[in-house]
């Protein structure tokens, strides 16, 4: 689904680029189409109705036959008048947040912003300006502004400020009546065609088919000048919050969120070890997980893993790095290791925006949100407390077996995984002390152990980092943001620079690996894979159930280094039956390949049906290639 918007996005973004006029030429005037397909066929409509009336003379059957067009004219007019629900949430009055709605009267004001007409707190680890109309899309529009009470708790109250300058930035006069027009309807023709799929009736083959053209195809064609809103939002952001506190926020709330996933509800879960119902409180619980610092070692590389992320097309927003270069900000540069110290600083602050702007929440509004948790959570808790006391049986099973035999290596990394995941981490170094001490040079046991001594503050931990690396280079990266966080901690700022260069260097080295790797051309080098005879027999057994192939290869591509290589699994589709039409459909292909078992890693999977098709015979060249084909193939089955 990206490839298909980004082929549509990249050559408007050279337009918009080389030609801005033309360019919201063509976005007004197909902003425009909408409506007048709408008015045309309303008018269509009509006419029947007024030649009819002109031309036959007035009977009962004649008024039976012309109910007909005037009931698809009600019809159509009514999809129109969308009735949107309020934003979910609950209202906050002046007197319940008087230092919020000083703050919004002060923002608006600042950006020529919209008239904020009611504001809501809610329960998201977000924050948005929803936009209402009172007559369908052609009504007056009624704002919300809506503050989820988790991002109030998790930022401190100059940060919330840079975050509600970013939103009412979006809707300010600043940006001018033609983007705040373009922002709106983007939005309102996203919920006609929503509405247009859960509201089915005979009236739909009028405008559905359009519908389903043109919303897509609006979203995709405005898509530059939304992706350009975020940046001028983002330096919104920076005019009233000013650059530091700015890319403060951006990294703030990235890490905080990825707190709640990586730390948080893991640890939450667990207590369903000894609890079979869903705590009482779990929205509450989770606002203390916010109160929880974010730490240097994870600051540092949830920052960096960040940093890596290119800009993509499946979100109007920019990557982090891209809003972060916007503003000002080199990530080559010593600026860097100033955010970073400034990350740190806001970890340390005790004042929450939540507690700064909201005097008092809404009656019931703690206690509505953990009941609603409850619910939502409900099914995964009760299974989730299910897999831990299978878990538990099983690690039960390998210490009874391990008080009679040796455990394999396998067994012993497995107990080490179940532990990790019934207990605490921590809890994990005595088991993998005892990897250690029969596998010296086991990679992943010397970073699991190395990177959860840094996280108690142990210096041990560097040494087993250390050794990770001169084991298996390709831990370079994550390996130096940990240190590096560690040499922060510890007040050595000079290694911690030295460790964050060189995990921006590794990482740079690795995305243009990553680039090479996933571009072909007849000039690239590719060599057997090289896989054990049970490996492949294992895989030769699974690739015949896939639907859908008709042939695979599997080779290794060396990419600049000899030692840097990745498996590339080339493949034939074979023709399919799907949503109603005979293809070759390489996305479900692949989907479906992704989980057989067995796949080396790391690994691209590439279609020799298309525009790699050149590749077909010198893959097929290559020894033991050959792990599948049908009959129909086209190609030979080597055993």
């Amino acid at each position: 689904m990206e490839d298909k918007v980004a082929s549509l996005v990249r050559p408007l973004e050279i337009l918009a680029a080389e030609k801005p006029g033309l360019y919201r030429l063509r976005v007004g005037l197909l902003a425009a189409l909408g409506y007048v397909y709408l008015l045309v066929i309303v008018l269509a409509l009509l006419g029947i109705i007024a030649v009819t009336l002109f031309y036959v003379r007035v009977n009962w059957i004649m008024l039976k036959v012309l109910w007909i067009p005037l009931a698809l004219v009600g019809l159509v007019l009514r999809s129109l008048w969308i009735t949107i629900p309020e934003p979910d949430g609950m209202k906050l009055e002046r007197e319940q947040a008087p230092a919020l709605f000083d703050l919004i009267d002060e923002v608006t004001t600042a950006l020529s912003g919209p008239k904020i007409h009611h504001v809501m707190v809610s329960d998201d680890f977000n924050a948005g300006i929803v936009q209402i109309p009172q007559f369908g899309m052609f009504g007056w529009l009624r704002n919300y502004l809506v503050v989820g009470l988790p991002l109030l708790r998790a930022l401190t109250p100059a940060e919330f400020r840079a975050v509600l300058a970013h939103e009412v930035g979006h809707l300010s006069g600043k940006h001018g009546r033609f983007s705040g027009w373009i922002y709106r309807l983007r939005q309102s023709w996203i919920e006609v065609l929503t509405r247009v799929h859960q509201e089915r009736h005979y009236a739909s083959f009028l405008f559905e088919p359009f519908i389903n053209w043109y919303a897509p195809y609006l979203n995709a064609y405005s898509f530059v000048l939304a992706r350009a809103q975020e940046r001028q939002a983002d330096q919104y952001s920076v005019e009233l919050a000013g650059k530091d506190v700015a890319a403060v926020t951006l990294v703030r709330v990235m890490a905080k969120d990825r707190g709640l996933s990586e730390n948080f509800w893991p640890n939450f879960f667990r207590q369903s070890k000894d609890q079979a119902k869903t705590p009482a409180d779990p929205f509450v619980q989770m606002l203390s997980g916010l109160d929880q610092p974010i730490g240097p070692l994870n600051t540092q590389k949830w920052f960096f893993e960040a940093l890596r992320v290119p800009t993509a097309y499946e979100d109007t927003h920019p990557a982090l790095v891209d809003r972060l270069a916007a503003i000002g900000f080199d990530k080559e540069g010593k600026e860097v290791a100033t955010l970073i110290e400034a990350l740190l600083e806001a970890d340390d602050r005790t004042q929450t925006a939540e507690a700064h702007y909201i005097k008092e929440l809404p009656h019931d509004f703690i206690p509505r949100f953990n009941r609603l948790w409850r619910e939502r959570i409900a099914h995964a808790w009760s299974e989730n407390h299910e897999q831990i006391k299978q878990a538990q049986k099983r690690f039960d099973e390998l210490t009874e077996q391990a008080a009679t035999r040796a455990l394999t290596l396998d067994e012993q990394l497995e107990r080490v995984s179940i532990l990790a995941r019934i207990k605490e981490p921590v809890d994990t170094l005595p088991w993998l002390e005892l990897i250690l001490n029969e596998y010296p040079d086991h990679a992943d046991a010397h970073f699991a152990k190395g990177a959860i001594l840094l996280e108690q503050k142990n210096p041990e931990g560097v040494a087993h980092l250390e050794k990770a690396i001169q084991l298996n280079p390709a831990a370079t990266g994550e390996v130096s943001s940990l240190l590096s966080g560690f040499y922060f901690d510890q007040g050595n700022k000079e290694l911690a620079e030295e460790f964050r260069k060189r995990a921006a260097d590794y990482a740079e080295k690795q995305q243009k690996q990553q680039e090479k790797a996933l571009n072909f051309s007849d000039k690239d080098c590719f060599v057997p894979h090289e896989l054990d005879e049970a490996a492949v027999t294992e895989l030769k057994s699974k690739l015949p159930k896939v639907h859908g192939l008709s042939a695979a290869f599997l080779v290794r591509k060396v990419i600049d280094d000899p030692e840097f290589s990745i498996y590339v699994l080339g493949v034939l589709a074979s023709f399919t039956w799907r949503d109603g039409r005979s293809d070759k459909h390489i996305e479900p292909l692949f989907e479906e390949l992704m989980n057989v078992p067995g796949l080396p890693s790391p690994i691209v999977l590439l279609s020799l049906d298309g525009e790699h098709s050149f590749l077909l015979q010198k893959l097929s060249r290559i020894e033991g290639a050959q792990l599948f084909a049908t009959e129909d193939a086209g190609v030979t089955y080597r055993h």
